[in-house]
């Protein structure tokens, strides 16, 4: 699965929730402070998601959890670049956590 997948996928599974709760894009962007306009790129595939913006999905669209917007399993090609994080600088703690999460959501 290359890069892009992944976020065709999630974008996929926030579709179908927010569709599933019959809120509007507007709705759901406002409460997670992004435009309507980004959200229907999210929802396509065609816009890359911050973490963050990722749990705000999640709490927005009443997830149990993340889990339920990102793909239920997923390879790295070989060649992909080692994760970065961008943005507001993350603890140790806080980039171990996400490594985890990482990892363990590429072995579902």
């Amino acid at each position: 699965m290359d890069d892009m997948e992944i976020y065709r996928q999630l974008g996929k599974n926030v579709a179908r929730l927010r569709n599933e709760r019959g809120s509007t894009q507007a709705e759901i962007a406002a409460q997670i402070g992004l435009t309507r306009a980004s959200l229907a790129n999210i929802e396509t595939g065609r816009q890359k998601v911050l973490m963050h913006h990722v749990f705000r999905l999640a709490n927005a669209l009443d997830c149990a959890s993340i889990i339920e917007l990102v793909p239920a399993s997923f390879d790295f090609s070989d060649d992909v670049q080692p994760i970065t994080t961008h943005g507001s600088p993350l603890s140790q703690q806080q980039h171990a956590l996400v490594q985890r999460f990482v990892q363990s959501a590429g072995k579902r």
